[in-house]
């Protein structure tokens, strides 16, 4: 699955460390969840989604 997640923070205009921070996850947790080496748990998936103000849909796209 390709991450829109980057996509979405700038969208947002977040920043990484923000999004983050109000996740409770470091920056390095969300970094690979952006950079496809990790996937977040279908909880923090839907917890991203409310602060992006989108849906999971809308972060992961299948290739």
């Amino acid at each position: 699955m390709k991450s829109y997640i980057n996509l979405w923070i700038a969208k947002k205009e977040m920043n990484k460390k923000e999004v983050a921070e109000r996740m409770g996850v470091s920056q390095t947790v969300l970094s690979r969840w952006i950079n496809g080496h990790s996937k977040p748990s279908l909880e923090n998936a839907f917890k991203l989604a409310e602060i992006l103000n989108c849906k999971v849909d809308d972060l992961f796209k299948k290739e």
